[in-house]
C-alpha cells in the first residue's frame, strides 16, 4: 500500500451500483477523463500494459484482482466488501461463471451475458446517471421500483450501451450513451461519442 493516496474528493456509492458506474461518477465530479484518475484509483498498471500490446482496457466491473481490490479501498476509503458487492464477482458461481484472470463472462454457463447492460430510464434520472449492477444480468428485464421493462438500447445510436469500458480519453457524461458516435470518421482514442440522453428512453417490446 506504499504510495497509495485517498482522494481529496470522495462520493459514496449507492446501493447496487456497479463498480464502473461509481469511478465514473467520481471522474464526472472531478471533470476529469478516467485516464487520469486511474493512477489515483490504482487501477492503471494493467491498463497500461494492455495499451502497450494495443488490446482494450480491463473490465473492473467483472471482478478485482486481490491487489486492485485492496488498493482501490485504501484510495476511496470504501470498505473492500463494498468494493467486491459492485463486481460480478459477488454472482460467480452461482449465477454466472467468470474467468478471473480474463475478466470475461462465460456466455455459455448459467446466465451469463457477454457484455451490454439493461437500464431503467427513471433510476438513471433519480440518481444523476449512476448504474445498477443488477442491469448486468441476463435475467433482469425490470425495474420492480418504478414498474417498467428496462431498456435495452440508446435511442439515438440505436447500440447496446456498456458493451465495453468507458472511454479513458473523456470525462463521462452521467447519463448518456458513452459508445463511439456511427457518424465519426476516427476510430481511435479520440472518437466522438454518441452522447444521446438515456433518460427518456422508452423499453422495447
Amino acid at each position: 500500500m506504499n504510495g497509495i493516496r485517498t482522494l481529496p474528493i470522495r462520493l459514496d456509492p449507492l446501493p447496487g451500483e456497479a463498480l464502473d458506474s461509481w469511478l465514473e461518477a467520481i471522474a464526472a465530479r472531478l471533470d476529469s477523463p478516467l485516464l487520469h484518475m486511474l493512477p489515483a484509483f490504482s487501477l492503471d498498471a494493467e491498463t497500461t500494459e494492455r495499451s502497450r500490446r494495443g488490446g482494450p482496457p480491463p473490465n473492473w466491473t467483472i471482478c478485482l484482482q486481490p491487489e486492485e481490490l485492496d488498493a482501490l479501498a485504501t484510495a476511496t476509503q470504501v470498505d473492500p466488501a463494498t468494493l467486491r458487492a459492485m463486481t460480478l464477482e459477488t454472482y460467480a458461481d452461482n449465477a454466472i461463471v467468470i474467468d478471473m484472470p480474463r475478466r470475461e463472462v462465460n456466455r455459455t454457463q448459467l446466465w451469463g451475458r457477454g457484455g451490454g447492460s439493461r437500464y431503467c430510464p427513471d433510476c438513471l434520472t433519480a440518481t444523476g446517471g449512476r448504474w445498477q449492477l443488477s442491469w448486468r444480468l441476463s435475467w433482469a428485464f425490470a425495474c420492480l421500483t418504478h414498474r417498467r421493462l428496462l431498456a435495452n438500447i440508446c435511442p439515438t445510436c440505436g447500440k447496446a450501451p456498456r458493451t465495453r469500458v468507458h472511454s479513458l480519453t473523456h470525462v463521462p457524461q452521467l447519463g448518456r450513451c458513452a459508445r463511439p458516435s456511427p457518424s465519426s470518421e476516427s476510430k481511435g482514442p479520440g472518437t466522438t461519442r454518441c452522447g444521446g440522453s438515456l433518460l427518456e428512453t422508452e423499453p422495447s417490446a
